[in-house]
């Protein structure tokens, strides 16, 4: 397994590789891996004969730049974890190499899907997503990239900026991992005491509790904040295709269970189809 820390010693190995027509497979990650994430690279290694995983904290996305100074870090640990399941090569830049200091600034603004959900609680983070992963897409050169789809709204842009910016690559959605609590796995989860990864299984809970009953929607949100969460962001169903808000319940379209909320002062989100 290669680890590149550079532009160049990536592209140098990825040159020839596709000079003899092998497919290339992308999973950009932030790192803080997961059950969930080594999830993504097998499926990586499924669909292309060489697999490319990045490892890189993206300054760019985060409106917080608390959130960004505590995001969990641990690169020696996450390519221990890689060294046995296939991958072909690690991209794990330096933040100088992807930003250098003679950028010139330049963003990307998606406008569909932006509006709502994460789009309204983190003000400029798809600018960020959309910018590292055009940078990514142009270096990489991947046929196929894979996306968990606990960000489900993060799909639906990736889909958009892939169609409207011409990129000749594959976008594909992954199922959503769980613990066995239910809690979607997430590299966030690790910065939770024990006793809140146990109060973090009741937003799972909660989702199955509004797709038995979607009428009971505002009670189920005011039951989170009298158990001990300190904040909802957004506990709304939507429509998968648009994002439009629901509320009529009987819609014949593909609809989800959408929710962001605060323990502990993290953010945590999931979905699932209603």
């Amino acid at each position: 397994m290669l680890v590149a820390k550079t532009i160049k010693e990536l592209q140098d190995f990825l040159k020839k590789e596709k000079s003899v027509g092998k497919k290339i497979s992308f999973v950009p990650t932030m790192g803080a891996l997961h059950q969930g994430h080594l999830s993504l690279f097998k499926r990586a290694t499924e669909v292309g004969q060489i697999s490319v995983a990045s490892i890189f904290v993206n300054k760019t996305q985060f409106n917080d730049p608390k959130d960004y100074e505590k995001y969990p870090r641990q690169l020696e640990t996450d390519l221990n974890l890689l060294k046995n399941i296939g991958v072909s090569c690690i991209f794990a830049p330096a933040d100088e190499e992807i930003f250098p200091k003679n950028s010139s600034g330049f963003k990307i603004s998606p406008t569909n899907f932006t509006e709502c959900l994460c789009g309204a609680a983190r003000p400029g983070h798809f600018e960020g997503v959309a910018l590292i992963l055009s940078k990514f897409f142009n270096i990489v050169k991947p046929d196929v990239a894979i996306f968990g789809e606990k960000d489900f709204q993060q799909l639906l842009i990736i889909k958009n900026l892939v169609r409207d910016l011409n990129f000749d690559v594959q976008i594909l959605g992954h199922e959503i991992l769980r613990e066995k609590s239910g809690l979607a796995m997430s590299s966030r989860n690790q910065n939770l005491s024990d006793a809140s990864k146990i109060k973090a299984a009741e937003i799972y809970q909660t989702l199955l509790a509004i797709k038995k009953n979607p009428e009971s929607l505002s009670f189920q949100a005011e039951k989170l904040l009298k158990s001990g969460f300190e904040k909802i962001d957004y506990l709304e169903i939507r429509d998968e295709k648009n994002l439009n808000l629901i509320s009529n319940f009987s819609c014949e379209n593909p609809t989800r269970i959408f929710i962001a909320v605060y323990l502990d002062g993290l953010r945590l989100i999931d979905n699932i189809p209603l």
